[in-house]
């Protein structure tokens, strides 16, 4: 879009606002962040007998939750970007100003900015005593979307395609354990002296979420991240057959888990849906028999 300079009289300009660039950055609810989007309840796709149609349906259900958390994540790193240009252009200023022992981010970010990104941190289980530059690209680096093949992968990896006892039980796509008595169902093959539980959602879309916050802030998925912030640095898309090499403790099967899930992502062509421009062919007309 093109701009257009014209010359006037500098009696007709109006007097300018020293802050008239300076707008406050609106923030959301850190709370809604991986919680439940979608309140529907999983369709049930052991009644489908055609397997085409069955991996129709799954990809398509999942891929529309995985794609709702992936926005509401991207909208939070927008704010969040936002408050670290903030952060920028106020360096230069505060370096010639006595601060008088006041840590620099307080004369920078209000307190509602303050606390805003102090719960984000400690969500993600970023260390928050600096909010500094190295702060923000630590945070950043943590909450990230997963592409989208990779999630579907895993889902119907860990689900059977929707079908398993812990997603119509529990609606447990991704075979999440917890550890408190009664959060979960008990495998029947726990073994003994085992405590974990496998862990129960209110809603499908809940389960998405929570998936995804464990990805972006357990340690044992730190390999994913680095790999993930890697494509960033490039701004290139966020493959899902790369990520998925850093799963090798989301699994007992390591090495052949991780294969598995390329295996799938190649067959089934999911690296397409990496691509948030690609559409999800309409499934409007495929219908989900009942049992």
């Amino acid at each position: 879009m093109g701009l257009t300079t014209s010359i006037v009289s500098c009696c007709l300009c109006p007097e300018p606002e020293k802050d008239e660039d300076t707008k406050p950055v609106v923030l959301n609810d850190v709370s809604e962040l991986y919680l439940s989007l979608d309140d529907a309840a999983l369709p049930p796709f052991s009644c489908i007998q055609d397997v085409r149609t069955k991996k129709q349906l799954f990809f398509g259900y999942t891929l529309d939750l995985v794609r709702e958390h992936n926005q509401k994540i991207n909208e939070t790193r927008e704010i969040v970007h936002a408050l670290k240009e903030k952060l920028a252009q106020a360096d230069d200023d505060l370096k010639t100003q006595d601060t008088a022992g006041v840590p620099q981010f307080e004369l920078i970010f209000n307190q509602e900015e303050m606390n805003w990104l102090q719960s984000l941190a400690k969500l993600h289980r970023v260390s928050h005593a600096q909010l500094n530059e190295a702060f923000f690209s630590e945070l950043l680096m943590s909450m990230d979307i997963i592409p989208p093949s990779m999630a579907l992968a895993q889902a119907a990896n860990e689900s059977a395609w929707g079908t398993s006892r812990f997603a119509v039980e529990a609606n447990n796509l991704f075979g999440q354990w917890c550890f408190s008595p009664g959060c979960g169902v008990v495998p029947q093959l726990r073994p003994e002296g085992a405590t974990y539980e496998v862990k129960v959602f209110e809603t499908p879309s809940e389960s998405v979420g929570q998936y995804m916050l464990n990805i972006n802030r357990n340690s044992s998925y730190e390999k994913v991240r680095n790999i993930r912030h890697s494509y960033r640095q490039q701004q290139e898309v966020i493959p899902g057959t790369s990520l998925v090499g850093g799963l090798e403790n989301y699994s007992e099967r390591g090495h052949h888990y991780i294969e598995e899930l390329r295996h799938m992502i190649g067959y089934n062509n999911l690296s397409q849906w990496d691509n948030t421009s690609s559409q999800y062919p309409d499934i409007s007309q495929l219908s989900i028999p009942n049992c």
